[in-house]
């Protein structure tokens, strides 16, 4: 259904295309900007994507980038984890194509990276990301009221984790 693969520089008018729609990004971290740019993308395609402990991967579906998905490893004491993060453009929303692509993240970040534990934040608004996470064995750890600040008005933070099989 879907594959995974690194960022192109063919990939700019796609990205900027999807990632351009306040839809999308009105639940994403302060640092996906909307609007966006070709500089935002270009930025995200040569540096941000590429960056020390930050795994980013197209979603591609039927050859067609339809999205990213991504896990940031820490470091320090906490080297052991890894926050998950997703997001799919607008026309492709509840095709199972986000589950899809977390199934993949998820079994690479605790296959092929050895990770303990994976965990994302979601705003409370977002219950669609909440649903993909659930259906994927993320469990909600706790909610973090008041969390963060985004266009003048605070959300709440559930936090989301799964925990690997393997032990050591």
């Amino acid at each position: 259904m879907i594959t995974l693969r690194e960022y192109l520089p063919s990939d700019l008018d796609r990205l900027v295309s999807l990632a351009n729609d306040e839809q999308v990004s009105r639940y994403l971290v302060y640092t996906f900007p909307h609007p966006y740019t070709h500089a935002d993308g270009d930025w995200w395609i040569r540096t941000g994507s590429k960056q020390k402990g930050v795994i980013a991967r197209v979603i591609e579906h039927q050859g067609v980038l339809v999205g990213t998905v991504g896990i940031t490893l820490q470091d320090g004491w906490r080297d052991h984890l890894g926050e998950i993060g997703y997001w799919v453009g607008r026309e492709h929303w509840g095709q199972g194509i986000a589950g899809a692509a977390l199934r993949q993240m998820t079994d690479y970040g605790f296959g092929e990276l050895r990770l303990k534990k994976l965990y994302a934040g979601v705003l409370a608004p977002n219950t669609a990301s909440m649903r993909v996470l659930t259906q994927n064995g993320y469990e909600l750890e706790g909610v973090l009221k008041s969390e963060v600040r985004k266009h003048g008005r605070c959300y709440d933070i559930h936090h989301f984790a799964r925990h690997a099989i393997h032990e050591g």
